[in-house]
């Protein structure tokens, strides 16, 4: 395994994404990476804990005001909060996820910082293999 994609995401979109209704991820930033990447999501306050994986399929940037007529259907987030979000960036990135694998043992943020040392990304971050299989192992039992 390559190096995984770790964000962080509201738990609204998160669980939106592990149930499959949400296939596209819309960022103000983000690096190219490679369609097959792990993603790792992380969702934020209040649950704060690491809450399952999905496939990276496809990143592909676009001007922000192009998003919404383009992908309104993929990205499960309302118009204006969409507009309040992309609000003055010059470009957003979309990354388009499959194989959503929802983990049964969150690992919380506690549990993390003990496992990795590290603090959940205010966007992303990457993981090493090694680290993802301890945050597995420690977590999962995918549904």
């Amino acid at each position: 395994m390559t190096r995984a994609l770790f964000i962080s995401i509201k738990p609204r979109y998160a669980r939106a994404i592990l149930e499959g209704r949400k296939t596209v991820e819309v960022r103000r930033r983000f690096p190219t990476v490679p369609p097959g990447t792990t993603v790792v999501l992380y969702s934020s306050s209040p649950e704060r804990a690491i809450v399952g994986t999905v496939r990276l399929k496809h990143t592909s940037r676009m001007a922000p005001d192009r998003v919404w007529a383009l992908h309104s259907e993929a990205i499960d987030i309302a118009e204006e909060a969409l507009g309040q979000y992309l609000e003055g960036a010059d470009a957003s990135t979309l990354l388009e996820v499959e194989d959503p694998r929802p983990w049964v043992r969150p690992v919380p943020l506690e549990v993390l910082r003990a496992l990795l040392g590290v603090e959940p990304p205010q966007s992303f971050r990457y993981l090493n293999p090694e680290q993802v299989d301890v945050i597995t192992r420690s977590g999962a039992d995918e549904t």
